[in-house]
């Protein structure tokens, strides 16, 4: 009877090259859909490129190696990689990966050929949704393309083709899909004017958090100075230099004390994504600004608790929702965010529960200077909410549930 109940039981293959135990907060996202969606009857097998460990891995995480990791700057598909970035498209392809995934996903299906199944990519890279669209086409099961970022984006430096590929490549991929996941109603929203022969595939699935990763609020330290933190990446057009620039120009008007605050950025950055070396020396000879080493996630997130405020970066995109933001709200600290106007960001900073200011591309230096002041003056120790719509719209639990209904209906009979 058990082994019968476990037959009915639907294959769910994630194609997912970044998974925990890596740190990339991209394998945030397909972790929380490979866990709760195992609670909801599903078998869950996934193709990843972190490394598991060696002892107690879980049976249904296979580590598939990635070329480039084993072999780096040489080999095919170091090179396929180093042109494709070059001609194609600003974005890590990992087509080795790719064809390795497919290799191994075909072994797990070719065994299971008599269960009801689907395939699911979360990309980037988008070799995941290469993997994975070959793997429904062969196995004729459903293919659920997960885009955790949108394939044609004008952010950022673009390839000599990247005008010509991307739109195409990502056309591709939403069209061969069986069901296609933005993760902002802004990215479906725009692809449902794009491609409206293809709006009832389209559907929007936010980022998250996993309730079960709880975050104790605590308030602020009392010390003398405020510290200020970035924690994470700064690449991509993750820009600094404005806020950096207008806190500058205020301890040089003498309405900043340079030591009663500090700006501290936790991680590595792109060059242009600071002001240049002479600014950062001074600044950090003064005292108001350090840029530290990467750390682990769980000293990340006691930084993030131990700051009076935190800055969120994301001026390069009107598209797009960091997943540190999901982060910030639980900690509760009053959010500086560095936006787009109007975008999704703002949008969830409305309805949040916490305080927050935004600076926007297009404000003026003395208007960001206004804004950053009134922001400083009123941090406060203790931390805020989030609200119960926050709560509820962004549980990890939640939105497998609403995946669950997605999947349910295009999967092959038993």
């Amino acid at each position: 009877m058990c082994f019968r109940a476990a037959m009915k039981r639907p294959l769910l293959l994630f194609v997912a090259y970044h998974f925990p135990p890596h740190a990339a907060i991209g394998g945030a996202r397909p972790y929380r859909f490979y866990k709760y969606l195992s609670r909801r009857g599903y078998d869950c097998h996934v193709l990843t490129a972190a490394k598991q460990p060696e002892r107690d891995a879980a049976p249904d995480v296979q580590y598939v190696p990635d070329p480039l990791v084993l072999k780096p700057w040489r080999g095919v598909a170091w090179q396929a990689e180093r042109i494709g970035w070059k001609f194609l498209l600003r974005a890590e392809l990992m087509l080795g990966w790719s064809s390795a995934a497919y290799r191994a996903g075909a072994v797990f299906l070719a065994n299971h050929v008599t269960r009801p199944a689907a395939v699911l990519s979360s990309g980037p890279p988008v070799g995941t949704h290469f993997a994975a669209g070959r793997l429904a086409q062969r196995f004729d099961v459903p293919w659920i393309a997960d885009f955790r970022d949108p394939i044609d984006t004008s952010a950022g430096d673009q390839a000599l083709l990247q005008n010509l590929v991307a739109p195409r490549l990502e056309y591709s991929v939403l069209k061969n899909s069986t069901l296609a996941l933005a993760n902002t109603d802004t990215m479906r929203d725009r692809w449902m004017v794009r491609y409206p022969e293809l709006q009832d595939k389209i559907h929007v699935l936010w980022n998250g958090f996993d309730p079960e990763d709880r975050i104790e609020q605590r308030p602020a330290p009392s010390r003398d100075r405020k510290i200020l933190s970035h924690v994470g990446e700064l690449y991509g057009g993750r820009d600094m230099r404005p806020i950096l620039e207008a806190f500058e120009r205020l301890i040089r008007k003498d309405q900043l004390q340079a030591s009663r605050f500090c700006i501290r950025q936790i991680g590595p950055v792109e060059p242009g994504e600071l002001p240049p070396q002479q600014f950062l020396d001074t600044a950090q000879t003064e005292g108001w600004l350090q840029l530290k080493e990467p750390v682990a996630p769980p000293e990340a997130r006691t930084l993030a608790l131990e700051s009076d405020g935190l800055l969120l970066i994301q001026p390069q995109t009107a598209l797009q929702v960091p997943g540190k933001l999901f982060e910030y709200l639980r900690i509760g600290r009053p959010i500086l965010a560095f936006i787009v106007k109007g975008s999704p960001v703002e949008r969830i900073l409305e309805r949040s529960g916490v305080p927050y200011t935004c600076l926007y591309p297009e404000d003026s230096p003395a208007g960001k200077e206004n804004k950053l002041r009134e922001y400083l003056a009123n941090l406060r120790p203790e931390p805020s909410g989030p609200s119960e719509w926050f709560q509820h719209t962004f549980d990890g639990a939640r939105q497998a549930e609403t995946l669950d209904r997605l999947i349910r209906p295009v999967l092959r009979p038993d």
